[in-house]
């Protein structure tokens, strides 16, 4: 999976924003603000990577029981699935 092409992410003012460009803003309008959480998966995502890459760079990232990590993940996933985010 994989984000899709027409989605930028920017840090602004110590906070962290998505936004839709080009073609892409005409179906997805708004704006996503994330976490430092969020950042990572997102991050991640921006290159075709399966839910244990994603999993994997939370890891690193955080001392957190795996089930926690998990749950943060398929929320997210889920998420950017419902809005239509992802390839």
């Amino acid at each position: 999976m994989k984000i899709k092409d027409g989605f930028i992410l920017r840090d602004v003012g110590g906070r962290t924003f998505v936004v839709a460009v080009g073609k892409l803003s005409k179906k997805f309008q708004g704006m996503i603000t994330l976490n430092e959480t969020g950042k990572i998966i997102w991050s991640t995502l921006t290159s075709e990577a399966t839910r244990e890459d994603v999993i994997n760079a939370l890891k690193k990232e955080y001392d957190a029981p795996i089930e926690v990590i998990k749950k943060d993940v398929d929320t997210f996933i889920a998420k950017l699935t419902e809005e239509n985010i992802l390839e």
